[in-house]
């Protein structure tokens, strides 16, 4: 009797420690699951500066144009795969999508290839970004190269560059590289440039204009002051035809969707 009251003491220690295993490599997972998705490294500098975020705008579930503009959409791999229903509802309600093609050159979104397919089979247009992690301007061009040829069939393409891994050759210099190279590959596709205020005015005040656009992140209730062409506003807008919550964006001042796909 003594030997089964071990082995069941044993039993249950090994279940404990497997459950508390799996219960750490869940959380971790979870606290790691937007690394390389966009608005990460803005939503990092918010954390560490909360006055940089005053409140949360208000968030509605109506679709097409506000008195903001036009909602745009983005996300990636970690709101899965899309249904063929669900991208017929987004064409009734979106002139687009942006979905995300890539977290630097070795990291291709695993929902990509499903995605872009599966968009481009019901004929709706959507625009593909790179976060960025270049080391220099070769690297620069060559994540471009990249993500072009992921995603030739995208009507505009993103440098989503929020996270500063240059270590040579300049930022301005490595961001003016990415733009050239995808610019001469995409011919008349509109490329932009993500970031957030702050990161911009520290490192990219020389490269923002080469772009056809700038896409400002800033999560607060009132339009931004600062150029831009689309303004991600929250993580946190809950989309009916997804069933969850996602990037949200407005279209810029005086910008309609056309600009974006034409």
């Amino acid at each position: 009797m003594v030997s089964t009251f071990k082995k069941s003491l044993v039993s249950m220690s090994v279940l404990f420690i497997s459950s508390l295993t799996i219960h750490n490599a869940n959380a971790a997972e979870e606290s790691t699951s937007e690394k390389g998705t966009m608005g990460y490294g803005y939503q990092q500098y918010v954390k560490k500066h909360p006055e940089a975020k005053t409140k949360s705008p208000q968030l509605k579930s109506e679709a097409g144009t506000t008195a903001n503009g036009d909602r745009v959409l983005d996300i990636s791999e970690w709101q899965g795969q899309l249904t063929a229903q669900q991208v017929k509802e987004l064409k009734e309600n979106y002139d687009f999508i942006i979905i995300r093609a890539q977290y630097g050159s070795a990291k291709v979104d695993a929902a990509l290839a499903h995605n872009s397919a599966l968009l481009d089979q019901y004929g709706m247009k959507f625009g593909v970004y790179s976060y960025s992690m270049y080391t220099n301007p070769q690297d620069a061009r060559n994540e471009a190269r990249i993500l072009y040829n992921r995603a030739p069939k995208a009507s505009f393409y993103v440098n989503d560059f929020e996270q500063n891994n240059v270590t040579s050759g300049g930022v301005n210099e490595s961001t003016s590289a990415w733009y050239d190279e995808m610019k001469g590959l995409a011919g008349d596709k509109k490329v932009l440039l993500y970031s957030y205020e702050n990161f911009m005015r520290q490192n990219l005040t020389q490269t923002v204009s080469d772009y056809d656009g700038f896409w400002l992140a800033n999560y607060n209730p009132d339009r931004p002051t600062r150029e831009h062409v689309l303004w991600q506003y929250t993580s946190k807008y809950h989309s009916p035809e997804l069933n969850q919550d996602v990037d949200a964006n407005y279209t810029g001042p005086n910008v309609n969707t056309d600009w974006f796909t034409s």
